[in-house]
């Protein structure tokens, strides 16, 4: 599934991008190329995707940042999915 990342606005391939928050402010962004900013915290999609436990894992580690906000991490996940028709039709 092709999606467009939000620095480039080109369309790349879901499991191949990131997620990123830029700054450790809360605000995330989907984006084609790893962080180049040292100050970015991203996370490869294919890392998450790769097992259940694995993002799992994850989302319990985010959860000890003292920067991380639950509530701007699904707002864009929930712009994410809208944006980019990301809905599991089974």
């Amino acid at each position: 599934m092709k999606v467009k990342c939000q620095r480039t606005n080109l369309e790349i391939e879901l499991n191949d991008g990131f997620f990123v928050s830029s700054g450790h402010g809360g605000e995330w962004e989907f984006i084609s190329v790893d962080a180049s900013s040292i100050n970015d915290y991203s996370i490869a999609v294919e890392d998450l995707i790769n097992t259940p436990e694995g993002l799992v894992d994850w989302l319990a580690h985010l959860s000890e940042k003292s920067w991380f906000s639950a509530n701007k991490f699904f707002e864009f996940m929930y712009k994410f999915r809208a944006e980019n028709k990301l809905y599991n039709m089974s």
